[in-house]
């Protein structure tokens, strides 16, 4: 398999995302940051991966017109091999069971390590982001282990019409499962890749959790599923500060009014302008937790807060 890599400004992402993601077999786009965690010159990556040696000729000639439609400069490029592994068996034997709050992360090749009185969250490596073992999904785990304590949020998850619990962004469905482990009710997570939601429904089935967790194709809130189910008393979204900042108002009016909003994958450095969204919609930080450069926030809707778009 191949990777091109290149960057663009943040305006014309879109469009080479959309040109390219018909052709790849995968693709992703982050922000280009200094070590400080500064975004650079408004610039992104992208990285699609090819699973045969693109001509590159025809690669120039294709960048080429998308920069144009965009009125973009044509950008510099990169094609490099990927070496070829059994990535799954690798993170396998480097992934160790690990105690999180009061849960037990594990693979299913260390089911028989779980301490006692620790609840078991069974997750194997796979084409899907979440193994506990990312500063962000270590602190959303914290996050909801940290809400288990408190009656009042038990209480509102249990009473809840539809689903409890809403986890956006899902990956691997650790945190969806981190919830049903904690609460009792109904858990929906969603995901805008098909394929993360097809590891996470293999997933709940590996943890006992299919009856109560329903793992659902979606981009952002966009399910009908995801709109009738709500409100929701605890929501988590786990995935990165610009789509944070975008989907504010969406996740705050799927939020019960005292709902618990977790948010993660910003750095520590984006909190303020993850907030300055937030703030506009009326919520309140109650905590952060950072672990190394990376941020989790918990966040309150008040009983009587009106959110505003």
């Amino acid at each position: 398999m191949w990777t091109v890599s290149f960057c663009v400004p943040t305006s014309s992402v879109d469009a080479f995302s959309d040109h390219l993601q018909t052709d790849a077999l995968s693709l992703s786009t982050f922000e280009v940051l200094d070590d400080l965690g500064r975004q650079i010159g408004d610039q992104w990556q992208i990285d699609a991966l090819f699973l045969n040696q693109p001509d590159r000729s025809e690669l120039v000639a294709k960048l080429a017109l998308i920069a144009a439609s965009v009125g973009a400069a044509d950008p510099n490029f990169s094609i490099t091999r990927v070496r070829e592994a059994d990535w799954v068996a690798e993170t396998l034997s480097s992934f160790q069971p690990m105690a999180i709050g009061r849960f037990w992360v594990h693979g299913s090749h260390d089911a028989e390590s779980m301490p006692s009185g620790m609840l078991p969250l069974c997750v194997d490596a796979a084409t899907a982001f979440g193994t506990g073992e990312h500063a962000t999904t270590h602190g959303c785990l914290l996050a909801l282990n940290d809400l288990a304590k408190r009656p009042a949020i038990r209480r509102a998850v249990a009473a809840s019409a539809g689903a409890g619990v809403l986890d956006v962004g899902c990956g691997t469905g650790i945190l969806a499962f981190g919830a049903a482990r904690l609460w009792p009710g109904r858990v929906l997570a969603s995901d805008i890749d098909p394929e993360a939601v097809r590891v996470a429904q293999l997933a709940a089935a590996a943890n006992g959790l299919t009856p109560r967790v329903r793992v659902v194709v979606a981009t952002g809130l966009d399910s009908r599923l995801i709109r009738q189910s709500a409100p929701y008393a605890v929501i988590t979204a786990n995935i990165l500060a610009r789509p944070l900042c975008h989907l504010a108002p969406d996740l705050t009016s799927s939020l019960a009014p005292g709902g618990r909003l977790i948010l993660s994958g910003l750095l520590a450095t984006q909190i303020p302008m993850v907030m300055n969204a937030y703030r506009a919609q009326q919520l309140v930080l109650e905590r952060s937790i950072v672990i190394g450069e990376w941020a989790t926030l918990i966040l309150r809707r008040a009983p009587s807060a009106v959110a505003t778009s």
